[in-house]
């Protein structure tokens, strides 16, 4: 059983309650009153949640209850079936009529096999439905984080693929590519950063094939290029220092190449001008000297000096037209591009500069070589051009793939978005996988429940156990034959013969002479729908004997000629309830409840007497549970009760605090002038023929009277001052009519 309710917080008027420290546990019968509006519905709504650990219209809900098998809190489902009579079971199960009440289904002594079966079949099958539920709720949950991967890495691709934050890209894209997924690999960051660039690129022009100057021209050959020529330079200055001239030597100018250069050129001299004088001295040449110096210069000699200065001149000519070779602007490449061209160029200009080094020192060897032409020798001498052809032909590949890219572009743009959007894609794949292995395992879960198979200790799926379960439940019921008893407890209770239950194959319909009822009144209302919730007690579903009963003013909207039907009903059909709460308002009714409680004897009918008491405070109305007060226990009125809230009220000062004295004061002076002055006389009139002062007198009535009822003002701020004074006021007319009777209410109030 429920012993105690320690805290609520967030129910309606139950914003932040704590149960006292020394407020009694509850016991097997229990009795809360409260004026209406107090917060009693509330309660019951508590107490019909515990069922299944929370509320649906309260999320934020948070409780605290105590139990003999343990604490109930949020989310923690209490073991035994809580049925609830309230506002919300009339408007469930009556409301306007739109659809059948369901049947009660009420176990014949011959059916008891059957029922036990089928209480076995409905707890599998709602175990099963259960399950699916939660499985197909934490199905949708993966899905749902699934979708969440996609739609985050839908973002990230899309601004990553269109250069912008502009989102073209969603998560269908992103679900339809992972989908066709294949061998793709995640990019390594430079790989990355080049697929970046592309897709962010302009398409850029074409670049023209790289050329190399043409070398000097030879009588007879085709022109070559000047690397070409260079290639073999150092081959043909070779073959001429290995040559030398046929002479008679003159071991002085053979010895002195300074010295054979100067006598060539002065013989040259002579014979241009044929004076046959020297024109250093100024003498006549010899003619022997002449002859010496004409075999030392011969043809042959002279005919390799020419071939010596030719090719001194073509190698500067190749040097001059390698000077002149023409490398492409790196920015006139691809970015990604850039970094290659710079190392390419950097590299062509390093070997550039070795081979015009090596040919500069191929014509310094050739200038010798004129001083030497009577001695054939064959020098360290080199012309490797395998370096720089390699160099130019990195420049000619960057230029090909430049092109390439250029003629391929949306191409080249669409593989590099195609490889970003891989590679982020890859980034969840385990992530995808895992939910993906888990919805699929929940999803196989989920079939077999529902369908069925041989790894079940029950191997019938959800409908064929719904099946067997219609079929046993129209064997054991006696839901059609329910209908008549339905209509005999409703003509009790009523007194009235126009209002039956009708059964059908759907269920129950309340008839009006024959006629789907239409417009009931609330007082009918309550009465059908009190007398289905007691006969529904009977239901297979529910054992009275494990469960609690919560039962909130029966009463409610019905005549008082009814409340005492209303309580023969309830204590008949409850009385065998493992634990019974009643809520009420009417005074009357809940002194019928006592009494009969009071009689209730035995070690297990234990009870308890609470009341909710609902306070306007600045932050609203809060209401909190309390003892009831032994006057309302003790007496037949509320007089008493009524008479020690005023006599102890003392005035806070606010509105909120004293609006209730004056309805409390007009009950008093009611009661009191009923007994006081016995009479059909108004209260006005009854007020005349009592003993007192007449301004005090006058003062009471226009209190009591006025600001008892609701006029459609506010509150008169005087309401405050005039609260204590005349609440003083009443009790003291009292104790002057009526000394005894005063004292003893007083004496009551203060115990």
């Amino acid at each position: 059983m429920l012993t105690q309710i320690k805290k609520i917080k967030g129910l309606g008027v139950f914003g932040d309650y704590a149960a006292a420290a020394d407020f009694p546990a509850f016991g097997r019968y229990n009795v809360v009153y409260g004026e209406n509006g107090s917060g009693k519905t509330t309660l019951s709504r508590l107490l019909a949640c515990l069922e299944v650990g929370e509320h649906p219209d309260h999320p934020d809900l948070e409780f605290t209850v105590e139990s003999q098998s343990g604490q109930l809190t949020k989310g923690v489902k209490y073991g035994r079936r809580v049925r609830v009579f309230n506002s919300d079971f009339v408007e469930a199960n009556i409301g306007r009529f739109d659809g059948p009440l369901r049947h009660i289904l009420i176990l014949g002594e011959e059916n008891k096999t059957i029922a036990e079966e089928l209480k076995a079949e409905i707890a599998i099958r709602d175990d099963r439905v259960k399950r699916v539920q939660a499985n197909e709720a934490a199905a949708a949950k993966l899905v749902n984080d699934k979708g969440k991967l996609f739609s985050a890495i839908a973002k990230t691709i899309g601004e990553a693929t269109s250069g912008s934050t502009l989102r073209s890209y969603r998560k269908p894209d992103a679900e339809t590519a992972y989908a066709k997924l294949g061998d793709e690999r995640v990019l390594s960051d430079d790989e990355y950063e080049v697929h970046r660039g592309t897709v962010r690129q302009e398409q850029m022009p074409e670049l023209n094939p790289l050329t190399i100057p043409r070398g000097p021209e030879r009588p007879g050959q085709a022109p070559i290029s000047a690397l070409q020529a260079a290639a073999g330079a150092a081959d043909r200055a070779k073959a001429l220092t290995m040559r030398s001239a046929q002479s008679a030597v003159i071991t002085r100018l053979a010895e002195n190449p300074d010295i054979a250069l100067w006598a060539e050129q002065g013989v040259g001299i002579h014979a241009k001008h044929a004076t046959g004088r020297c024109e250093f001295c100024d003498q006549l040449m010899p003619a022997d000297r002449l002859k010496a110096l004409s075999d030392h210069f011969s043809v042959e000699d002279q005919r390799l000096k020419e071939e010596i200065e030719t090719e001194r001149l073509s190698l500067r000519a190749i040097i001059d037209a390698l000077g002149r070779t023409a490398l492409p602007d790196r920015l006139m490449f691809y970015s990604e591009l850039r970094a290659d061209c710079d190392a390419a160029q950097a590299s062509v200009e390093a070997e550039l500069a070795t081979l015009q080094l090596d040919l500069e020192k191929l014509d310094g060897t050739l200038a010798e070589k004129l001083t030497l032409r009577t001695t054939a020798y064959e020098p360290e001498i080199a012309s490797d051009t395998t370096q720089l052809t390699a160099a130019l032909g990195v420049i000619k590949a960057l230029i090909a793939r430049h092109n390439d890219k250029t003629a391929g572009f949306e191409r080249e743009k669409r593989a590099a978005r195609d490889a970003i959007e891989a590679h982020h894609l890859l980034s969840i794949k385990a992530d995808v996988e895992e939910l993906t292995d888990k919805a699929a395992k929940l999803n196989a879960e989920i079939e077999l429940w529902q369908n069925g198979g041989e790894d079940l200790e029950e191997k019938r799926g959800i409908e064929a156990l719904s099946q067997s379960i219609r079929e046993k439940q129209a064997k054991v019921s006696s839901a059609h034959a329910g209908g008549v008893g339905l209509t005999d407890l409703l003509k009790q209770f009523l007194g009235r013969t126009e209002l039956r239950f009708e059964s059908g194959d759907e269920g129950y319909r309340v008839l009006r002479r024959g006629k789907p009822a239409k417009r009931l009144s609330e007082g009918e209302k309550t009465a059908v729908a009190f007398i289905y919730f007691l006969v529904q007690l009977k239901d297979q579903d529910f054992n009275i004997g494990e469960g609690i009963v919560v039962i909130d003013d029966p009463i409610s909207s019905l005549d008082a000629s009814a409340i005492y039907q209303a309580f023969a009903f309830l204590k008949n059909e409850t009385q065998r309830a493992k634990q019974l709460f009643i809520l009420t308002h009417n005074f009357e009714f809940l002194k019928l409840v006592i009494n009969w409680l009071q009689n209730a004897h035995g070690q297990e009918n234990t009870k308890s007497y609470s009341m909710v008491l609902c306070e306007e405070t600045e932050e609203g109305r809060s209401a909190r549970l309390t003892p009831l007060d032994r006057l309302l226990v003790d007496h037949a009125t509320e007089y008493h009760y009524l008479f020690k809230v005023l006599h102890t009220f003392k005035s806070d000062g606010t509105i909120l605090g004293c609006y209730h004295v004056p309805n409390i004061s007009r009950k008093i002076l009611e009661t009191f002038l009923d007994f006081h002055v016995p009479s059909r006389k108004s209260l006005y009139r009854k007020m005349d023929d009592v003993d007192y002062d007449p301004l005090k007198k006058t003062a009471i009535y226009k209190f009591a009277n006025d600001l008892s009822h609701h006029t459609g003002k506010s509150f008169d701020p005087a309401l405050v001052a005039e609260a204590q004074k005349n609440a003083e006021y009443l009790l003291d007319m009292i104790k002057s009519v009526a000394p005894l009777h005063y004292e003893g209410l007083k004496k009551l109030s203060e115990a």
